[in-house]
């Protein structure tokens, strides 16, 4: 990839507008603050992670178990594909089935900002020992970034500072929530089935919302060069990048943290790369983690 291209820039810009459009869909929520768990209602609920499902399906399906994808495939009316309110339906009979609906629910409100809101959804989906450790590592990752904040905004141009910092702040958050994703659906109990889409479900929206961060940091920072330094390889590009301390902070956790998720099995793993390739973020991704030494 070169940056050199203008129709690519331009199909770039494009893109980015139309993720935004799509991202700020997802939330359906009003900027000013997230909705809280006492102003939900079932229908509700379940009107929102309905619609997630379905406009998840095309990453999640393939990568399910074949047994399911079929019952999926051929579940609904005269054999047609299962809505994904079917899907909510079937996940509320099942034994801690809701759980998963508010944790999709979650994700899918709050995922893109509030990090802590998604996990405390995720503590009665695993157990204290397994929560305790995803506690203590965003912990560490989130007290790190604020600790470093002050120092890492004095490496950046003034005219930079304040909207990088968000940026990049986001992308720790958002990689926590992926995270939290990855770690209830791997610890799904076999007995539980319908419960795995709706966590998957979360899993894609999770991946989403750092796919979306990545390539919003990669925009900026690419239009800040000048036209010579816009003919640099991807490579170049991130090399260059990752000398921001704290990009190179946001970027090192981010890494870490998609090797850890990936780990968790083959269906955390290629639902996260499908999303990045649809995005557009899977190389960008892939040239982070060959330069932190991480094996997707």
């Amino acid at each position: 990839m070169y940056f050199g291209k203008q129709n690519r820039t331009l199909n770039s810009v494009v893109a980015l507008i139309l993720l935004y459009a799509v991202l700020f869909s997802i939330c359906s929520c009003d900027m000013g603050g997230a909705e809280t768990r006492s102003s939900w209602t079932s229908s509700s609920v379940k009107s929102v992670v309905s619609e997630a499902i379905d406009r998840e399906m095309e990453f999640v399906k393939p990568n399910l178990d074949p047994d399911l994808q079929a019952n999926i495939d051929n579940g609904g009316a005269k054999g047609s594909r299962m809505s994904g309110r079917q899907i909510v339906d079937l996940t509320e009979k099942e034994e801690g089935g809701s759980g998963y609906i508010d944790f999709c629910y979650t994700v899918n409100m709050d995922g893109y900002a509030d990090s802590r809101t998604v996990m405390e959804n995720a503590r009665p989906l695993m157990s204290e020992n397994q929560f305790s450790q995803l506690e203590t590592r965003a912990a560490e990752v989130e007290k790190a970034f604020e600790e470093a904040a002050e120092s890492y905004s004095k490496a950046l141009p003034e005219s930079q500072k304040e909207a990088f910092y968000k940026d990049l702040k986001s992308l720790v958050t958002r990689t926590v929530v992926l995270l939290t994703a990855g770690i209830v659906y791997a610890v799904i109990p076999d007995v539980i089935l319908w419960g795995k889409v709706s966590a998957a479900a979360a899993i894609s929206i999770g991946a989403g919302l750092v796919a979306i961060t990545i390539m919003t940091i990669y925009e900026k920072y690419r239009f800040g060069m000048s036209e010579d330094e816009q003919k640099r390889s991807l490579k170049d590009w991130m090399n260059q990048l990752i000398q921001v301390p704290k990009a190179d902070f946001a970027l090192t956790t981010t890494a870490g943290t998609l090797a850890t998720v990936f780990a968790e099995g083959p269906v955390v793993k290629g639902i996260t790369i499908c999303v990045f390739a649809f995005t557009n973020c899977l190389e960008t991704v892939s040239e982070m983690m060959k330069k932190y030494n991480f094996n997707i």
